[in-house]
């Protein structure tokens, strides 16, 4: 998912690459676009909208929105005519990130999966955090452990082929990342606790 840092880091490299930003319009365009994700995370299952206009999750009276299944999602989302897109839904394992960071290692960093966490927290908070949380303070101090994630994605527009780039982690790295996303599992946990009910 999209948020403002990991637009601004693309339209910098876009720009660093001799290209142009990303246009505004162009984000407002799809402003009305929402996605379904599930969490997964303890024994339960969660589903949630995340929206492109908000840049976060879909809240009622500042709690995240969670349903037990993606057909109740659905009907939600048909009575607030809220567009959902037929791509394939987004899942996020909170699970697995969770287990990694009882355990950290480099060899078990997923790329893909652990930028999509960062960033999807990042979201979570930025829609009700009134003071920075631990995370926020954590993730201010990472500017360059985000920034090693992302390149470690090779994402196509951004790789040249043949000169992908493959992440060397430190133990000061891996133990920062593993810090950084405990906080964020713990405030993921937290709003969807919140969330519950509605």
């Amino acid at each position: 998912m999209s948020n403002s840092r990991l637009e601004t880091y693309l339209n910098e490299v876009l720009v660093s690459l001799g290209g142009d930003a990303i246009p505004v319009a162009k984000e407002q365009a799809m402003a009305t676009e929402h996605f379904p994700c599930l969490f997964k995370l303890g024994t339960a299952e969660y589903y949630v909208i995340w929206s492109v206009g908000l840049d976060g999750l879909v809240r009622d009276d500042g709690r995240v929105l969670t349903f037990q299944s993606l057909e109740e999602l659905h009907v939600h989302a048909i009575q607030h005519e809220q567009k959902l897109t037929q791509d394939e839904i987004a899942v996020y394992d909170w699970d697995a990130i969770e287990r990694w960071c009882n355990e950290p290692t480099a060899d078990g960093i997923a790329p893909g999966p652990f930028l999509n966490a960062w960033n999807m927290v990042l979201d979570v908070l930025a829609a009700h955090e009134r003071s920075p949380s631990l995370f926020s303070r954590a993730d201010g101090q990472y500017g360059d452990l985000y920034t090693k994630l992302f390149r470690a994605n090779n994402l196509p527009a951004m790789t040249i082929p043949g000169a992908e780039y493959y992440a060397a982690w430190t133990t000061a790295e891996v133990d920062a990342l593993g810090q950084l996303l405990r906080l964020g599992l713990a405030e993921i946990r937290d709003q969807l606790e919140r969330g519950k009910g509605i």
